[in-house]
């Protein structure tokens, strides 16, 4: 464990002790401070907004979470950035950016292999999600200083992040923005950018056409959007089940096959709920930025990329995911022929995860 981990565990310790109390959650220094596919998630247990947890609370001191999975700071522009930790509480930290429609609770599904691998999964809500407060016009770009802000409040020095699905935008403007602070950048069936100024590229060949449905009405109709939304949100939280099957009948086998694990099932429900609980502004800003240039080139990325894509991925398509791999200057790309968009989520979550921590690749490669 580094200086900066013992000294953030210590004072956790010493926080939980003066109120006699086990639970262990980190406090934090800053004040004031497709239909997607990729939601399947979190079987951390749901709870609800807690009002001693409220943006007011900023002015009283350091910010607590309830449990591992209900964190939050203030950010320096008032903002509250919502967080859940998953895997090894001492392991070395890696960001998760969730999907769409999804939350900080979708990387439960890293919490054993984070723990076999030795990785501290720090899963974060981005702005209008779960916990995260809305920001109108918040732009890709503008994520890296959120990042930076929740890593200096954590004391991380360098982490990894890993982008799953549509958050894999997000880990590469970290990785353009901010590489001197990665250890690591992973995409996970990770979206590509669908247009670029300059560039004749046809999205209906890179994703899934309910993707680009939903991410083209959120910017010409967003009220309209935004109902669609809440209309499906309720469907699938009055019934998970149902309603999985029915956006999963083109999914291949392999990815079909989850829906027979409740608790992922479960999750799912879960984290959907949780993921609008602030409203649906900041979900439908979101998907339609997908349709949007990123702010960036894809050659700009000097950072190493690993790229985890399956090759029946019906809802980012592997054409999509070779786009990105021939604009990246320094990638490397594992394509699982037999693997669905859910299956590489699910199923190589211990190999993702030892590719992003430094002393879990030095280990594997001391194995004979």
């Amino acid at each position: 464990m580094n200086k900066a981990s013992h000294a953030a565990s210590s004072a956790r310790e010493r926080w939980w002790a003066r109120r006699g109390d086990s639970r262990g959650t980190l406090p934090l220094r800053h004040r004031a401070s497709s239909l997607g596919a990729a939601a399947f998630s979190s079987r951390a247990p749901f709870a609800p907004p807690t009002s001693r947890l409220g943006v007011a609370a900023a002015n009283a001191g350091p910010l607590f979470g309830p449990s591992r999975t209900e964190q939050r700071i203030i950010l320096k522009d008032g903002r509250t950035l919502g967080f859940a930790e998953y895997g090894d509480p001492n392991g070395e930290p890696v960001l998760e950016f969730h999907g769409w429609p999804s939350c900080r609770l979708e990387a439960w599904i890293y919490d054993e292999p984070g723990k076999k691998v030795g990785a501290r999964i720090i899963a974060v809500d981005r702005p209008g999600f779960g916990l995260s407060t809305y920001k109108k016009g918040f732009r890709i770009i503008d994520w890296p200083s959120d990042v930076i802000e929740l890593a200096d409040a954590l004391g991380l020095e360098r982490f990894a992040v890993a982008g799953i699905s549509s958050g894999s935008p997000y880990a590469l403007a970290c990785a353009r923005f901010i590489p001197q602070r990665l250890n690591a950048c992973a995409l996970v069936s990770g979206l590509s950018p669908l247009k670029v100024e300059g560039e004749c590229l046809n999205p209906w060949q890179l994703v899934d056409p309910t993707e680009i449905q939903i991410a083209t009405m959120a910017n010409i109709a967003p009220c309209v959007a935004r109902e669609a939304f809440r209309y499906i949100a309720r469907q699938i939280i009055k019934d998970p089940h149902k309603a999985m099957k029915q956006f999963m009948k083109k999914a291949p086998a392999c990815d079909r096959e989850l829906l027979n694990d409740e608790a992922a099932t479960r999750s799912y429900q879960q984290t959907v709920a949780e993921c609008s609980r602030g409203g649906s502004k900041g979900l439908i800003e979101s998907i339609g930025l997908e349709m949007k240039d990123w702010g960036f080139r894809l050659q700009e990325v000097t950072a190493h990329v690993r790229i985890w894509q399956g090759g029946l991925d019906n809802v980012v398509l592997p054409a999509g995911v070779k786009y990105m791999a021939s604009r990246l200057p320094n990638r490397t790309l594992h394509l699982i022929p037999d693997a669905g968009h859910l299956t590489i989520i699910a199923r190589y979550a211990q190999d993702m995860l030892r590719e992003c921590c430094p002393r879990a690749r030095v280990q594997l490669r001391a194995v004979p």
